[in-house]
């Protein structure tokens, strides 16, 4: 940016204490640009795990079905129950999920 006097870059690193990662825009009260990784989590008997990590953001609403079908092809059983907040009660998970 400095030696070609511009003022944005697409897809510029913006972190300069750590170049490999870039700002998330989330829109957030307070905070309109975060760092770190997006994730996705589930506990499952106690234990937390990652099911899905990442740079860049993602729509936590899309990751449902493929976190259930992992589940599904990990323990051999869809699970009892599914625990979510209001970002995955989309109209196609929840008729997908029945």
């Amino acid at each position: 940016m400095w030696e070609n006097k511009v003022n944005s870059v697409k897809d510029r690193v913006v972190n300069f204490s750590q170049p490999h990662i870039r700002g998330i825009v989330r829109g957030k009260a307070g905070r309109t640009i975060e760092f770190g990784p997006k994730i996705a989590v589930s506990k499952v008997n106690g234990f937390i795990q990652i099911d899905k990590i990442s740079f860049n953001n993602f729509n936590e609403s899309t990751t449902l079905k493929d976190i259930a079908n992992d589940y599904f092809n990990t323990y051999g059983f869809y699970p009892e129950s599914i625990r979510a907040d209001q970002i995955y009660q989309t109209r196609d998970n929840k008729l997908n999920m029945i």
